[in-house]
């Protein structure tokens, strides 16, 4: 229960039930040394024909008892006092203490993939949080340097493979134009080819991803010319499902590089008519809203479960794995449209289409 409430909180609660017994405790003794005072009091000296006086216990006088009852009240209400300017005071306290704490924080949770290698303001007193500080900018240094390796490894791969797989394709199409009749031979050239173009598209995505994809020059980019373009690329895919693309017309335009914005809306389109049945409908909305843009790429598919919409645009995730490898997905193509759209300001969500299908979200800031 305990561990739920924040540290400020819950020392402030062990401070106070601190002070509590303390002051409880303090109070039962000084009620204890009036009782034992009012009785010594009582012991009045009493004659006994001239002699010595001698000291005879005798009953406590009535007037005597409002003043211990006056002396109870008082030491619970000062107790009750104690404890509660205590608590506050510790409370206080604690924020001040718990401050550098706080303000760590805070700039961790302003770090992200694009500024690991910014290291975090040495605090200037020398305790804990300054160690730990120092502790946490090695790390985000080691983890800055690990992303970067494997960044740099990705685009080295995706380059060297890129030369092999270019002499493999020229082969191959040398090799298709010879006549050959033999019907075994041609369904190998066509697996080989098909094989080959998947190979290109993981490569490519590789490249894309591995890149920082820096915006040179923003211009006006049109949307809906931008949109046709990408339909037309993707009408002989669409046709053999028979699925038909439409898109809304539309005088709306963004700012930002138009060669990588068609690879956005290239990739969602793609994926919404590769896993959409045949004989259904993919569209493309656009909407004004006041302080955004809203895009919006609608397919009649399966839809993505609750739990994975957030993880599909992770590299390399697929929702169903051996339906993906079977269309051909590689899990790269929602990874490089969000880094895109976040070099434009841009972000991309996923939503569930009912009764079928899912919704991808593209908001882009006014």
């Amino acid at each position: 229960m305990l561990k739920k409430i924040p540290l400020r909180i819950r020392f402030t609660l062990v401070a106070s039930l601190f002070l509590l017994v303390s002051c409880v405790t303090l109070t039962l003794l000084s009620n204890m040394s009036a009782v034992h005072m009012m009785e010594a009091v009582a012991l009045l000296p009493s004659m006994k024909d001239g002699s010595t006086p001698i000291l005879q216990l005798e009953p406590a006088q009535p007037v005597e008892e409002p003043y211990y009852q006056v002396f109870q009240q008082k030491t619970t209400v000062a107790t009750i006092l104690i404890v509660l300017a205590g608590s506050i005071a510790t409370y206080f306290a604690a924020g001040y203490v718990l401050k550098p704490i706080r303000d760590l924080s805070c700039e961790v949770q302003k770090r992200n993939v694009e500024n690991l290698g910014t290291p975090i303001e040495l605090p200037q007193s020398a305790d804990e949080v300054r160690q730990l500080t120092i502790s946490f900018n090695q790390m985000m240094e080691d983890l800055q340097r690990s992303f970067l390796l494997q960044k740099e490894f990705s685009a080295n791969a995706a380059h060297e493979l890129r030369t092999p797989l270019a002499i493999m394709r020229a082969k191959l199409d040398v090799f298709m134009l010879s006549e050959n009749e033999n019907p075994e031979t041609q369904k190998m050239i066509d697996a080989m080819s098909q094989q080959l173009e998947r190979l290109s598209k993981l490569i490519e995505d590789l490249l894309w991803f591995s890149k920082d994809l820096p915006l040179e020059k923003k211009t006006r980019v049109m949307l809906y010319p931008l949109f046709c373009d990408v339909a037309e690329e993707l009408s002989s895919v669409a046709k053999e499902k028979e699925i038909e693309i439409q898109i809304q017309q539309t005088n709306e335009f963004v700012l930002g590089q138009d060669r990588l914005l068609e690879r956005v809306f290239y990739n969602l389109l793609e994926n919404a008519v590769k896993y959409s049945p045949p004989q259904t409908q993919v569209s493309v909305t656009v909407q004004r809203e006041r302080d955004f843009l809203r895009i919006q790429v609608i397919d009649q598919g399966e839809g993505i479960p609750e739990v994975c919409r957030s993880a599909v645009f992770e590299p390399f995730f697929r929702v169903d794995k051996s339906r993906s490898r079977a269309i051909g997905g590689n899990g790269l193509g929602l990874a490089v449209c969000k880094k895109i759209l976040e070099r434009h300001h841009a972000s991309i969500a996923v939503r569930p289409n009912h009764p079928n299908g899912s919704i991808f979200e593209v908001i882009f800031p006014s």
